[in-house]
């Protein structure tokens, strides 16, 4: 399952870094998407969160509007002609941000499929064990 994403803080810096203007669409989008991604995958109900309340499937559609609103916006509001630098960014992290939540699993491994994993692996590792110990009984008698 996911934890916050390394895009939502980047987001935040991302147009200081690009040098957009403070005031421009692709700039405050991209701060807003990151702000709110950051907010709500804290509060989503998986393992390294700070508190459950997100459950993860809203979690997940969030995410996929986030990255469709950032994919977008530069196309809509015509930033796309000032330079690669007001798109392009916004396009890649919206289309990883997409299939990210497309291809999550929204629930943890079942515990007792890992369970069963590892009581499989002892018996193998008990099995191996027991050969080489009666091996080694044979070569010494």
């Amino acid at each position: 399952m996911r934890s916050t994403t390394s895009s939502d803080p980047a987001l935040v810096i991302a147009p200081t870094v690009l040098r957009l203007r403070r005031t421009s669409p692709e700039g405050i989008v991209a701060r807003a998407v990151g702000g709110a991604e950051s907010v709500y995958s804290n509060i989503t109900d998986y393992e390294l969160s700070v508190k459950n309340v997100v459950p993860m499937r809203l979690h997940l559609a969030l995410d996929a509007v986030g990255g469709t609103t950032l994919a977008l916006v530069p196309q809509l509001t015509g930033a796309r002609r000032r330079g690669k630098k007001h798109w392009v960014p916004h396009l890649a992290i919206g289309a990883f941000e997409i299939g990210m939540a497309v291809f999550t699993k929204t629930s943890p491994p079942q515990a007792k499929s890992r369970r069963a994993a590892s009581v499989a692996k002892l018996v193998a590792t008990a099995k191996v064990a027991k050969d080489t110990a009666t091996g080694v009984a044979k070569a010494i008698a």
